[in-house]
């Protein structure tokens, strides 16, 4: 196993592959969840609390121990006889979510992903989160595109988007993230975790220009069809302008680059697709350089995270200090713990990697050493101009690392909304998979806790994202026409 030293943040994969089968009834599928008995989840319970006290090193990142233990004690009395599996697992992504990692997941076995994925149980229309509000993403079954949702189900709006939004798992006390990721393609599993199975929706809602509001029932469908909805989406061409990992272009009527960096998964430094992006940023830095163009909008909205070192290459481009990953990065073992329950087979090469890189022990923590935390200085072609960053809340891990040293930079202005991933720092780098063994769910975290080389500011509270000057998002009639809000008030920004 080779470790990955940023874990890609793939924030909202498909929920599942879908197989078609006969059709189950709603009850069939409640009864196939599980039936758990209250010993069974309560042991399931203080095993991920096992695990996370002895494997997580940012368990108390941002809470007291004294927080985390109360956490866990008042989730601990949820547990009843009469507990469904769904709301089970609600009660451990309570604990999970209130640490505060972006890289944290808790995934239902695949076999009952595969049988729940067959049911018209979830539903049916992509939705798009602005200023607050919900609207309809694609016309449907009568209700018109950028339609306001009133209330599902008769649950407000407001108190509908904050309890399915919590599934999205963010760094520190961050928000941004969590009501973005109801855009994506988890939405139905998120309202599933909320509502359970639904054999139909009640939608309130107004159309646009019109104060009144209208009820209608739609049938509920399969993931499948929500995919096919998802698919149709009517934002999906504005959001597929990102198709590519990078590229630059030039716009000789306001002198500025643009560099787009989508991901940070090139690879490792030693792969093709590395030594491709090495080529690509020479070129595009030496050619800002010798034509002396004055300003750089560089946008990663959207890059959730990827490969060491490209993120810290591409600041190098953009800085005039020296700097490093980190100032400090820990784990709290160099022997997997609790071991039976570790999903990979990779114990005996992780614990000699860790042995490796975290060899410093100290205050019963290992530190990482100097030799793969190394100090970096500009290029020689960095960029000396004004820059400008555009940023969005699917930023994180790699992503939100770069953005954090970026906004350290006195030069840098940043457009956007805040980050899913932290400023000061984040728990990531390398991702272990536990198996509770009675619900067979997988609950993945990563284990080093790391604080970024960045600046104390003023806006930056610890738990905060990467938080931007110019707080910009996309407006509602910008979302009906298609425009690309916060670029338009980028370019605006450098006519002035």
């Amino acid at each position: 196993m080779k470790l990955i030293k940023f874990l890609i943040l793939v924030l909202f994969p498909s929920l599942i592959l879908l197989n078609s089968c006969k059709q189950e009834s709603i009850k069939t599928v409640i009864n196939k969840e599980g039936s758990l008995t209250q010993s069974e989840m309560l042991e399931d319970y203080d095993l991920l609390k096992s695990i996370y006290i002895n494997a997580n090193a940012g368990l108390y990142k941002y809470h007291t121990k004294a927080e985390i233990d109360s956490v866990f004690a008042s989730n601990k009395k949820l547990i009843t006889k009469k507990l469904s599996y769904r709301e089970f697992y609600t009660v451990l992504w309570n604990v999970i979510d209130y640490t505060g990692s972006c890289h944290n997941t808790l995934k239902y076995p695949d076999s009952l992903d595969k049988k729940l994925s067959k049911q018209k149980i979830y539903f049916p229309i992509p939705l798009k989160y602005i200023n607050n509000k919900l609207y309809t993403n694609l016309d449907y079954k009568g209700i018109p595109l950028g339609s306001e949702i009133i209330s599902v189900n008769n649950m407000p709006e407001n108190q509908f988007s904050t309890l399915i939004s919590k599934y999205v798992s963010t760094d520190g006390f961050n928000k941004t993230g969590k009501y973005a990721g109801i855009e994506t393609d988890w939405l139905p599993f998120y309202i599933y975790l909320t509502l359970g199975a639904q054999n139909e929706f009640k939608l309130k809602y107004r159309t646009q220009n019109s104060s009144r509001t209208q009820e209608l029932k739609i049938a509920s469908v399969t993931c499948k069809d929500f995919y096919k909805n998802y698919n149709q989406r009517f934002s999906k061409t504005y959001e597929n302008r990102k198709n590519e990992d990078y590229t630059y272009k030039y716009l000789d009527s306001i002198n500025t680059g643009v560099l787009e960096v989508n991901t940070f998964a090139m690879g490792g430094p030693k792969s093709k697709g590395h030594k491709k992006y090495v080529k690509f940023l020479d070129s595009v830095f030496t050619n800002l350089k010798t034509n002396n163009i004055p300003n750089l909008i560089v946008d990663i909205r959207g890059n959730g995270g990827g490969n060491d070192p490209n993120d810290l290459l591409l600041y190098s481009f953009l800085t005039k200090r020296s700097f490093k990953e980190n100032t400090t990065a820990f784990t709290l073992f160099n022997e997997v713990p609790n071991q039976e329950y570790y999903v990979y087979d990779d114990i005996k090469e992780l614990a000699s990697e860790l042995a490796e890189e975290h060899s410093i022990l100290k205050d019963g923590k290992y530190y990482q050493n100097s030799t793969f935390n190394k100090t970096w200085h500009p290029n020689k072609n960095a960029f000396n101009g004004r820059i400008i960053l555009l940023i969005d809340p699917f930023v994180a891990s790699a992503g939100s690392l770069f953005a954090s040293l970026l906004k350290s930079d006195p030069n840098t202005i940043i457009i956007g909304e805040e980050t899913l991933g932290g400023y000061y720092g984040h728990t990531g780098h390398i991702p272990v998979t536990y198996e509770l063994p009675n619900s067979k769910l997988d609950v993945t975290f990563s284990i080093v806790d790391l604080e970024q080389d960045v600046e104390q500011l003023l806006d930056e509270k610890y738990g905060d994202g990467v938080k931007p000057d110019f707080k910009v998002t996309q407006t509602y009639q910008d979302f009906l026409d298609n425009k690309d809000t916060e670029f338009n008030f980028a370019i605006e920004k450098i006519k002035l």
